[in-house]
């Protein structure tokens, strides 16, 4: 517990880690690990580290977060999530979602192993999850859609695992990529499901665009990225929104570059008890 107010720093980034895919992988990881580094985010939760050789270049530039959560799949982490922090990660968990009947299931889902991982951030008392929903090339879902019915129930079962983390009232932090978008029926769904509250829900900014980086996988420009609160125990209020990893950078191979096609989610939450 703590007897006065304090700040949490959270970065929530899609790294477009798409293995073997995505264009100039290591390089791209090698650079938002430098700016990261640099930083003063205090949790930072990274969705599409697919492999063990992106986790590395995370693992050796990232110097000034000591603590590292992931859990292992045969070639990299679960998921593709992994969580960084300045500070002791706790009652560490993961959960992959299930696979509904006659849902339709590529068969990258079988390999990536869609997740939710989560862990307390010591001494605040507070959960923080992260997810990556499986992706499609339609934000806005309808049941028309063939991969409707896998996301509509990896959306319902994390939504049962943050009301596990609440029902005791605890404070949760809820950052990832949701692949759903703002004011869609399904994104109302997870909140009434939850009662979390949307800390962006004014901003409109897409948080991902297919013309950020040169890729064969494109969707609509949308706000699908978020982060999500429950108070619980502590009062949580976020004292700034802003974005990360948003420009042009030059990568080793003087290749000039956007990080992603993904923008970063960048917040500050001040903690009361």
């Amino acid at each position: 517990m703590f007897g006065k107010s304090k700040n949490l720093s959270i970065l929530t980034f899609n790294t477009l880690g798409t293995t073997f895919f995505a264009p100039d992988i290591l390089k791209r990881d090698n650079k938002i690990a430098e700016i990261i580094n640099k930083s003063d985010y205090d949790i930072v939760c990274l969705q599409e580290i697919f492999t063990y050789i992106q986790l590395f270049i995370f693992l050796k530039k990232l110097k000034t977060y000591p603590y590292c959560l992931y859990v292992k799949n045969p070639l990299g982490p679960r998921g593709g999530l992994v969580i960084f922090s300045k500070h002791l990660l706790s009652q560490k968990e993961i959960f992959s979602y299930s696979h509904p009947k006659d849902a339709s299931v590529p068969f990258y889902v079988g390999l990536a192993q869609p997740s939710i991982l989560s862990a307390v951030v010591d001494p605040f008392e507070i959960r923080i999850v992260t997810t990556h929903l499986s992706s499609d090339n339609e934000h806005n879902l309808t049941p028309k859609n063939r991969l409707y019915k896998l996301i509509k129930s990896q959306s319902e079962e994390a939504a049962e695992i943050v009301n596990r983390y609440t029902k005791n009232n605890d404070s949760v932090i809820v950052a990832g990529d949701f692949n759903i978008a703002k004011n869609s029926e399904l994104y109302n769904n997870f909140l009434d499901k939850t009662k979390l509250v949307d800390i962006y829900a004014k901003e409109e900014q897409p948080t991902y665009d297919p013309n950020r980086v040169d890729f064969f996988y494109r969707s609509p420009a949308d706000r699908c990225d978020f982060i999500f609160i429950a108070s619980g125990k502590h009062t949580l209020q976020p004292s700034l929104l802003s974005y990360g990893l948003v420009e042009e950078e030059m990568l080793s191979n003087n290749k000039k570059s956007y990080l992603s096609d993904h923008i970063g989610l960048y917040c500050i939450l001040k903690m009361d008890n």
